[in-house]
Parts: C-alpha cells; structure tokens; sequence
C-alpha cells in the first residue's frame, strides 16, 4: 500500500466519522428523544382513560 492510499483512506474515514456524528447529532438522537417521550405520553394518556385521572 502506497502512502497515497493511505491518506485516501484516512481521509475517507474521517470523512464517514464526521457524517456519522452529524446523522446522530442532527437525527437519530433527536428523533429517539421525540419518540421516547411522545411514547411515555401517550403511555400515561392510555392509562388516565382506563384508569381515570389520579386523585388526591
């Protein structure tokens, strides 16, 4: 192996790194945390109409 092709590939993977942070930095970690709590939402709403809402 060349140190050309060297460089290449460790250009290449640092390229992939940085689009693999901005996927889950921009998209993955956000969407998670929307559907996570819109989740434990929706949980609670289900059980206030089989349970009725809590009383003191």
């Amino acid at each position: 192996m060349s140190q050309y092709d060297f460089e290449m590939e460790e250009v290449r993977s640092k390229s992939s790194e940085r689009t693999a942070v901005i996927f889950l930095a921009l998209i993955l970690f956000p969407l998670l945390a929307v559907i996570g709590i819109g989740g434990y939402g929706f949980l609670i709403w289900m059980s206030q109409i089989i349970f009725g809402p809590p009383t003191v």
